[in-house]
């Protein structure tokens, strides 16, 4: 009995030390976001307008609607998020450009041959491979259509809306399910980035996959008469989806790291359960064994596809991300010290990246680095604001300051809505999968702090915020 109120006591401390570590970067994020200029103050002021709404008039309606029952629920508030993001999509057609375009020609090469011309940037950066590849599969049976990008993206939005409304249903109540899924749909800035062609809706909706087959696991561990085989199935298919995120953006580690703090520490006392930590044992075998056995797969695939050995050391993204002068975001310098290295004759991918590690160590022995004023400048970038979306559509999007506004208000609703809910959380001891929320977020930007820095990389914590966010509302599954 003693040692059970020991573990209880200590993984208590260790969930109030993980949202206070959320707390204070939500407030940091929010602050260095404010503190832009007068527009980020007036979009902070659309965003306290904006709860003052969703809090008068959305959570009443959510739970009056709850009559409907899930299903239908989930049928209106999918057409109601097809109709606004296919709306968007058609009305604002962004030309392909950088990134984006190097996306859909590596797509249009790698549907057309089974090794393509040309790889030696895909295998600098083996992450572009895994979206070109998943793209490649719908020119095959479309052909190029201009709006293939967009539409998948379409449906990505939708199957990311479905798994919030899941999990939400499995970790709160139907208005909660409800509520998140129309702020998805309502997000602007993910309503813009449907027009490129980018890999965020694709590893998003994976990342919220993943934690949906990792609810069921643990649902399945609270009962009784489950087999044990659905752990090993659900771990299983969880792993299968971190293989496939970590070949979209090289994010998969943060998912394992917050799932193996959140079993060891947050949840010492539940250990202790023989079923429970059978359970979540199988679970656990399933998704390292899936995740370990798949990389060489994986990476035996992508180098028959793109002809040469991919590289496996981020040296490129800590150099940008050790800028200075560049505020650790992409700048001229270090892509042509990248480029100087792989046109050397006898380079090879893996070899160029070493290099450019070397070069990253010596940037940081060089003592030119004020890590203070770079932290905040790279905190700044990634969290700061959620408009880059509108200058990437700045070319055929009129009214550029508008879509700014109620991007960065949305925003930073969505931040003052996740702290709500880390109160709320607080409070009632919740120790289940929602806090898996505040550790990727936090994981994201610490990994962020390290590497290259850009607006669009916190497009997957948006999600994680929202569902934060229901927590406010919560009414079940309290423990």
């Amino acid at each position: 009995m003693g040692q059970n109120l020991r573990l209880n006591c200590t993984a208590h401390l260790m969930q109030r030390l993980l949202l206070t570590a959320f707390f204070i970067l939500a407030v940091s994020a929010l602050a260095v976001g404010i503190s832009q200029g007068e527009r980020y103050l007036q979009a902070f002021a659309l965003a306290l307008l904006g709860l003052f709404l969703y809090t008068a008039l959305c959570v009443p309606a959510a739970k009056r609607l709850e009559h409907l029952g899930p299903l239908r629920l989930w049928l209106l508030l999918t057409i109601l998020c097809v109709a606004i993001k296919v709306f968007w999509i058609w009305r604002v057609r962004v030309p392909l450009a950088g990134d984006y375009s190097v996306f859909w020609g590596y797509a249009n090469a790698l549907s057309e041959r089974t090794t393509v011309y040309g790889g030696r940037y895909m295998a600098l950066f083996p992450h572009i491979f895994g979206y070109a590849d998943f793209l490649s599969w719908f020119i095959r049976l479309s052909g190029p259509q201009p709006m293939l990008a967009p539409v998948l993206n379409v449906l990505l939005t939708v199957c990311s809306g479905s798994f919030l409304y899941h999990l939400c249903l499995r970790w709160f109540h139907l208005p909660a399910a409800t509520l998140v899924y129309l702020l998805w749909t309502l997000c602007p800035s993910q309503t813009i980035y449907n027009s490129l062609v980018l890999s965020e809706p694709l590893y998003t909706a994976l990342i919220l996959g993943v934690l949906s087959f990792l609810t069921e696991t643990e649902r399945s561990a609270a009962l009784k008469g489950y087999p044990l085989w659905i752990g090993v199935l659900s771990g299983t298919a969880g792993g299968v989806l971190l293989r496939w995120i970590n070949g979209v953006r090289p994010i998969a580690a943060i998912l394992l790291i917050a799932l193996l703090l959140w079993l060891s520490l947050l949840n010492l006392n539940r250990l202790a359960a023989r079923n429970w930590r059978r359970w979540w044992g199988l679970c656990m075998a399933g998704v390292l064994g899936a995740y370990v056995l798949l990389g060489p797969v994986w990476n035996a695939r992508l180098s028959v596809r793109i002809g040469e050995e991919p590289s496996h050391t981020p040296g490129y993204s800590l150099l940008v991300g050790l800028n200075p002068d560049s505020g650790g975001r992409w700048n001229q310098e270090d892509s042509d010290r990248l480029y100087g290295y792989s046109d050397q004759p006898g380079a090879t991918a893996q070899w160029t990246q070493e290099q450019l590690l070397a070069d990253a160590e010596a940037r940081i022995l060089s003592g030119e680095i004020d890590f203070s004023k770079l932290l905040k400048q790279k905190l700044r970038t990634f969290l700061g604001s959620d408009d880059a979306c509108v200058g990437y559509s700045a070319s055929v999007l009129r009214h550029t300051e508008f879509f700014s506004l109620i991007c960065n208000g949305f925003y930073y609703a969505a931040f003052l809505l996740a702290i709500g809910g880390a109160v709320q959380v607080w409070r009632s001891r919740e120790r289940g999968l929602l806090l898996l929320a505040p550790l990727y977020i936090l994981g994201l930007t610490l990994a962020q702090m390290l590497v290259e820095v850009a607006g669009r990389y916190h497009y997957s914590m948006i999600p994680m915020l929202l569902l934060l966010g229901q927590g406010t509302w919560k009414r079940t599954g309290e423990e």
